[in-house]
């Protein structure tokens, strides 16, 4: 293999984070050294509205296309309530749990369709949401607004509203946070929490909603940086093997891709370096690991990433089937229609002159 092919399948398994609302100097230097497979915009890169979201995302697009020659995932966090990175005018969604207490399955799906159009317009291609977790414990708070509810056909019945509402406007969506943290009472942000229901109750209760959006169509499913005793006494749910590989690929038969929640989040930088828990998420399955913030951390997952295939710790076949499900993610995206921009969000004026998306 290559040198260049290495760091092409390398980098498409990187999501990564950058400060500003435009690509700088120093943004396309990283998007050309690392080739990451997709970028994750938060509130830090989308304060100017709808138009400058999507003159960052046609940028962003063509330095990829231009650098590398293949498009990238767009992705944001729009779940809506507390989670919302896009600011009006852009739908203001509530929380989910909202949405479960106060809206119907057809109405959650009609904003989810919104929302697809609203992301497809400005080029982002891939919304992390819904959100499956089960929040069962009325003293766990730190899930209760972002859950659907305890109730997994509940969960299931709204999140599938989101997911098809999403793939209506060729929208991916992503299910997380495998295999479920709507009961932890310690924030993963800041240090690790741990789940200690049995496996039993994890495999009939946790993991239905996330059955139940495999069948949906949903593109993607998110580990979480939490340890469950029940299933792997050892390592988060990110590094296991066991509920990576074994339960969501084999178990469950899931094909789409896995992303690895934040590796910059507490629950990681606190007890693992970067370099070591991406060798870590790529040897459990993960196909695609998010570094969302620090440049020196997003270069020192490649440069272990590259060490771990030259010492044998990565094997080959696996950054090649990480590849094609990426390949498979970007087949099921649809533009969105000339003209989407102006009116969707009724602008006057031609805003998309300057502007390909």
């Amino acid at each position: 293999m290559t040198d260049d092919r290495l760091r092409e399948l390398i980098g498409g398994m990187l999501m990564i984070g950058f400060d500003g609302e435009t690509v700088t100097s120093d943004v396309e230097a990283l998007v050309r050294e690392v080739r990451p497979g997709g970028i994750i915009l938060f509130k830090r890169n989308v304060g100017g509205g709808p138009v400058q979201v999507a003159r960052l995302t046609a940028d962003l697009q063509d330095l990829a296309q231009k650098s590398y020659g293949r498009p990238i995932l767009t992705a944001i966090d729009q779940e809506g309530g507390s989670v919302r990175r896009l600011a009006p005018p852009f739908m203001q969604a509530p929380s989910q749990r909202h949405m479960a207490d106060t809206m119907s399955i057809s109405e959650v799906r009609t904003l989810g369709e919104q929302s697809g159009r609203e992301l497809s317009a400005v080029g982002l291609n891939f919304n992390l949401t819904p959100v499956l977790d089960l929040n069962t414990d009325p003293a766990a708070s730190y899930m209760t607004d972002r859950s659907f509810g305890s109730d997994p056909a509940v969960v299931a019945s709204y999140a599938d509203a989101i997911i098809r509402g999403h793939a209506s406007a060729g929208v991916l969506t992503c299910a997380k946070h495998f295999p479920g943290i709507g009961d932890v009472r310690l924030d993963p942000h800041h240090d690790l929490p741990r789940v200690d229901h049995p496996a039993e109750r994890i495999l009939s209760l946790e993991m239905e909603p996330f059955r139940h959006a495999m069948e949906s169509g949903v593109a993607a499913v998110m580990t979480s940086h939490v340890i469950y005793p029940g299933l792997d006494p050892e390592v988060p749910a990110t590094f296991s093997a066991g509920i990576v590989t074994d339960l969501i690929r084999r178990e469950l038969g899931f094909n789409g891709l896995v992303l690895t929640d934040d590796l910059e989040m507490g629950a990681i930088v606190k007890h693992y370096q970067i370099g070591p828990a991406s060798v870590k998420s790529v040897q459990a399955g993960a196909d695609m690991l998010l570094v969302c913030h620090k440049p020196d951390r997003i270069r020192e997952a490649v440069q272990a990433l590259t060490r771990g295939v030259d010492s044998g710790q990565i094997d080959l076949e696996r950054l090649e089937a990480s590849r094609q499900r990426l390949q498979a993610a970007w087949n099921r995206i649809q533009p969105p229609p000339p003209g989407a921009l102006k009116e969707v969000f009724n602008l006057d004026g031609n805003p998309e002159t300057h502007v390909s998306v």
